[in-house]
């Protein structure tokens, strides 16, 4: 555990870049008003959340691993209002944690 501390220390000292550990980086999206169904709400603000999740594990040195099967996995929270006429608009927001490596 001291060795890996040590060569931490020294690596940052160098401004050398480390590699990311395994583990997950979140994201979170807000797609705003829209007019849209809830499902297309959820898997827009899923999609925005994804992509910010992979960037911060490739900004930290790793390789964002994909889901399996192609489904989304995360969180998503949508609000609904109703405009003057009647038609319903929603706003979702969500969290994912893409697996890094």
């Amino acid at each position: 555990m001291m060795r890996v501390l040590l060569s931490l220390a020294f690596a940052v000292l160098l401004g050398v870049p480390i590699p990311a550990q395994g583990g997950q980086y979140p994201g979170w999206s807000d797609t705003g008003w829209m007019w849209a169904s809830k499902r297309e709400c959820c898997n827009a603000a899923l999609a925005i959340a994804s992509e910010y999740s992979a960037q911060a594990c490739i900004t930290a040195g790793g390789v964002p691993r994909s889901f399996r099967g192609g489904a989304q996995r995360g969180t998503c929270n949508p609000q609904w209002m109703q405009d003057d006429s009647g038609a319903l608009l929603y706003r979702c927001s969500a969290e994912v944690s893409v697996w890094c490596r």
